[in-house]
């Protein structure tokens, strides 16, 4: 362990020596610097993750305590043409008693907003991550995550992921409004661990009539998925795989009052496997309630979709229910509740285009913060993991529970009402969700645009 710390901590020291010349060449107009401290003290059931049933090369379930210390550099500006927040957080995880499965990670976060002109809008969002390969290392910030299966605790070594998603929107003229994205995500293990290797690159493009508080319109989306490393659904490596995906759906969005949107769309999906040139077409939907205000915000939704695992490097078929937000509970926003919750039922499609193993996964993660004063933060946080699965051997996801609690303090120099605040895209049609503290007043905007999802 102390040979992959000494790779990991000249890592660590480039990845910031990236973050501060970026953000010197790239932001214009004068940057604000802001300095974060997050600890934590927490126990857990399940350090490494492991199977319910005893697996051969797989720890046995064992529960432990454990500290987290993650500092953090934030580097944020605004113009009114444009707004940029970088960010660097190092995070490592140390258990006391169980000294094999700690684990350091870094991460790097970037997102930009510009308005090109009164008509085009441009918003950037990417990240990269490098974290050791211990599921147990994988500390979620609650309201932030996806509910995704995960593999047991082995081996050594760290993995990288990156994804990047750009989004364009052009308002033809009143009430018409077009958009197009495109993004990418890569993961691929590095120091020495080993494990399947992911890319995918996917585009889309919509178009969208609106009106006082409903908009209509249709989207089409096409991605093409790489998988080196490949294993089917007995563990058996299988080589490359490749696919294409393609969706055409139709969506619809309704503000209801003052602070509650709805989004639900319909459409087909084809999924065709290159390497047998098998497929199947099916339905693919989307429902979702959204709560926002100018201090939190929260969203209800289902999805029947097809979706990548980028660490597991797999692809699944799943149906989702999440539940996600952070919405302060007291006068003064002092006291805020931040919580994530999800059920996946998910079948893995194997290389001839045919569903195989059933991994479900459910996730519970909820968090208090008691703003003490303006840069200190104190709460407690609860985690419930548990994943259902066929499959009997890794590195498929296996069946296994963990509980996690934690008592946590975040430290910020300055607070975060001398910082910019971060760019909040819009999910309702008349746009009044949206934040930003530069640029042209609202009332001077056009509405429409799907927003994030």
């Amino acid at each position: 362990m102390s040979d992959e710390r000494a790779k990991i901590r000249p890592f660590a020291a480039l990845l910031l020596a990236g973050t501060v010349t970026s953000a010197a060449t790239t932001l214009a107009a004068k940057p604000k610097l802001q300095v974060v401290g997050t600890g934590e003290i927490g126990w857990t059931d399940n350090i490494y993750s492991s199977p319910d049933d005893p697996v051969p090369g797989v720890p046995e379930k064992q529960a432990g305590t454990f500290g987290v210390i993650a500092p953090s550099l934030v580097l944020a500006s605004g113009s009114p043409a444009a707004y940029h927040r970088l960010s660097f957080t190092h995070a490592t995880s140390v258990f006391f008693a169980e000294p094999e499965a700690n684990t350091a990670s870094n991460r790097i976060d970037y997102r930009a907003f510009f308005d090109l002109s009164r008509r085009t809008e441009l918003v950037l969002t990417s990240s990269l991550v490098q974290s050791g390969i211990h599921t147990s290392g994988m500390i979620i910030t609650p309201g932030e995550n996806d509910v995704a299966a995960l593999t047991p605790g082995t081996g050594t070594g760290s993995y990288m992921i990156g994804s990047f998603e750009t989004l364009l929107g052009y308002d033809l003229g009143p009430g018409w409004r077009t958009y197009q994205g495109a993004g990418a995500v890569g993961a691929t293990p590095i120091l020495e661990a080993e494990g399947p290797k992911t890319a995918e690159v996917h585009a889309r493009v919509g178009l969208e009539r609106y009106w006082e508080a409903d908009s209509v319109g249709p989207e089409v989306f096409a991605g093409y998925t790489v998988i080196d490393d490949a294993v089917d659904e007995d563990g058996n490596p299988i080589g490359r795989q490749r696919q294409l995906l393609a969706t055409g759906i139709g969506r619809w969005r309704h503000d209801w009052g003052r602070y509650f949107t709805s989004t639900a769309e319909a459409g087909v999906m084809r999924v065709y496997r290159i390497n047998t040139g098998r497929g199947f077409w099916g339905p693919v939907g989307l429902a979702a309630l959204a709560y926002a205000t100018d201090t939190g915000e929260a969203e209800l939704s289902y999805a029947h979709r097809v979706t990548t695992n980028a660490l597991l490097g797999q692809i699944l078929l799943v149906d989702e229910v999440r539940l996600r937000g952070a919405v302060p509970v007291a006068a003064r926003d002092e006291v805020v509740v931040a919580a994530s919750g999800g059920y996946q039922r998910g079948r893995l499609i194997e290389e001839d285009a045919t569903l195989a193993a059933n991994v479900d996964v459910i996730l519970i993660d909820v968090g208090v913060g008691w703003q003490v004063s303006d840069n200190w933060m104190l709460g407690p946080r609860y985690q419930y993991l548990r994943q259902m699965s066929d499959a009997d051997l890794p590195p498929l996801p296996l069946s296994f529970q963990k509980h996690t609690v934690m008592l946590g303090a975040t430290f910020k120099l300055p607070p975060d009402r001398d910082m910019p605040r971060p760019y909040r895209s819009p999910r309702r049609v008349d746009r009044a969700d949206e934040i930003r503290d530069v640029g042209r007043p609202l009332e001077d905007r056009t509405r429409g645009g799907p927003g994030e999802r």
